[in-house]
């Protein structure tokens, strides 16, 4: 009885001793906890009669410690943790594997919207250490300066190193960002306009040949969007357009997020992940983009691309990534150059074919710049990069349908934030709800409805607060390729409606596409079947 009472007393003793630190180190934890086994176990081989004796001593002592350890843990969470008094699910409070499994069904920033308007807070508790924001306010005061990154960062171990998006290191970060700043300078961007329009114009002709017959355009904006990535970051020909490359990418892709948006949920769970193996979707994603970065590496440097940047040195410190941390930049590459702007550019498709009269009114804006630049001109990104009812219907697209729906995660500082009256403690993980941020009616006036004319003179009324338009996020993690993305945006929209008229294909159904709307981090989309209809351009000129 008294070794029962001491097992009980250490448990508590170890909760409370570790229940203040912010981010216990996993592999200490289990490390320290394997060795006293390990003493416990060789003192009541000594102590007791034969080894069988001691395993069940052993056993029913760890049982005991476990048991004891979860109750109090639980109760603490629940009762006396520093977030006690921010509304949310119970279950939520007691662990993550809750808001894991909503990662891993890809529905997570619906669920978080969801509760936030269950509960009427702008701060709404989503695990035992964890809270979702929707507060313009909270975006300047939590994602200002260099502010402490949130731990599903720790993601990148999946990768076997971290990259760009996933360091927590600002003495990483700052220099690797100068890094990637330099291949997306306005000199490095033009060198890769070209070529964008190349692929934009291959896609164009891919749908003509269509002439009017229903077309995935999910698909064929992903085969786009990978060719793009390919050729800019890797001076590489990847085919998925023309159908001689190898099309398994995209599912490599899905594949990976899914898992990787689940793990990075538990932090614990990513930490061990550098001493577990890795699943066959980590790792056929993994060595996919190791192939590509080495058949690039073996190129050398005469090709004007991304990685030509990212293969030199930081212009004021002279810091260069490791082979591991390039490997890993391929792989952020990869991700965020094909799976962000594809569901916004295919989204955005969507709707023109749901909205007739945002669709003919953005062809009357792009037919007068094309007849303005007289005949045989082509639409370029320079051309329409201030077309304002253009830039609109973009703007408008990555509001409603952004590409990273859960939005940034952050921790507080140690002295905490206020946020909508609440005051959320230090060291606590947060993150912006983005996707319900964008469509708050405080900041958006009929916000859950796609109106361009927001974004125009004509109805500028109905943006309250543009702080709360963050699409590419916020402060010195907001996304580096910004500018690259929308010009691409705008000229994949500009192309299509300039050449097509855009109607549902007989094989949509909205509740289909509806229901396999996924977010993994970053958004999935299912088959998008539309028709583009080819318009007859010489009436249109005369």
């Amino acid at each position: 009885m008294a070794e029962i009472l001491t097992t009980m007393m250490v448990a508590t003793g170890c909760q409370a001793l570790l229940s203040p630190i912010p981010e216990p180190s996993t592999m200490t934890i289990i490390s320290t906890y394997l060795s006293t086994n390990c003493i416990l176990f060789s003192y009541l081989t000594l102590t007791k009669a034969g080894i069988l004796q001691a395993v069940i001593h052993l056993f029913s002592l760890n049982a005991t410690f476990l048991l004891t350890a979860f109750i109090i843990t639980a109760f603490r969470r629940l009762y006396f943790s520093p977030l006690s008094h921010i509304p949310g699910p119970t279950r939520f409070a007691l662990t993550k594997l809750f808001i894991a499994n909503e990662y891993r069904l890809g529905r997570t920033s619906y669920t978080i919207e969801a509760l936030h308007r269950h509960y009427k807070s702008d701060v709404v508790r989503i695990g035992p250490n964890d809270v979702s924001v929707i507060n313009v306010d909270a975006v300047a005061k939590i994602f200002t300066g260099k502010y402490p990154r949130g731990t599903l960062y720790e993601i990148g171990a999946v990768n076997g190193d971290f990259n760009l998006n996933t360091t927590r290191d600002y003495g990483k970060h700052t220099p690797w960002r100068r890094i990637w700043e330099k291949a997306f300078v306005s000199s490095a961007s033009r060198e890769y306009n070209t070529r964008v329009e190349i692929h934009v114009d291959k896609m164009v002709q891919i749908l003509l040949k269509e002439d009017g017959k229903e077309v995935d355009i999910s698909k064929a904006v992903d085969n786009l969007n990978f060719d793009i990535m390919a050729d800019l970051s890797f001076s590489k020909h990847a085919g998925l357009q023309d159908g001689t490359g190898d099309n398994s990418y995209m599912s490599h892709i899905h594949k990976y997020m899914s898992f990787a948006s689940m793990i990075g949920a538990l932090r614990n769970t990513a930490q061990l992940l550098a001493y577990i193996p890795e699943t066959s979707e980590v790792r056929t994603f993994r060595e996919k983009g190791e192939t590509m970065l080495k058949e690039r590496q073996e190129r050398g440097s005469t090709y004007r691309d991304i990685f030509f940047y990212l293969l030199s040195a930081d212009p004021e410190g002279g810091e260069k990534f490791t082979q591991k941390e390039l490997n890993s930049n391929a792989n952020l590459i990869i991700i965020a150059g094909t799976d962000t702007t594809s569901s916004t550019v295919a989204q955005i498709l969507r709707t023109l074919a749901k909205e007739p009269r945002v669709l003919f009114k953005l062809q009357r804006e792009i037919d007068e710049i094309c007849i303005s630049m007289g005949e045989g001109s082509e639409i370029t990104i320079d051309s329409i990069r201030n077309l304002e009812y253009l830039n609109a219907v973009v703007n408008e697209g990555l509001r409603l349908y952004n590409p990273v729906p859960s939005g940034a995660h952050a921790a507080t500082y140690p002295q905490g934030v206020k946020v909508g009256g609440i005051f959320i403690p230090g060291n606590v993980q947060v993150q912006i709800a983005q996707l319900s941020l964008m469509k708050d009616e405080r900041y958006f006036a009929q916000g859950k409805e796609f109106i361009p004319e927001r974004w125009t003179s004509e109805r500028p009324e109905l943006v309250k607060d543009r702080r709360a338009f963050i699409p590419f996020g916020y402060g010195v993690h907001s996304c580096v390729g910004k500018t690259l993305a929308l010009q691409e945006l705008r000229l994949v929209v500009a192309r299509i409606v300039r050449t097509f008229d855009v109607q549902f294909g007989p094989s949509y159904d909205e509740a289909v596409f509806e229901s396999e709307w996924k977010d993994h981090l970053a958004v999935k989309i299912g088959n998008l079947w539309l028709r583009f209809l080819p318009r007859k351009l010489d009436d249109i000129a005369a």
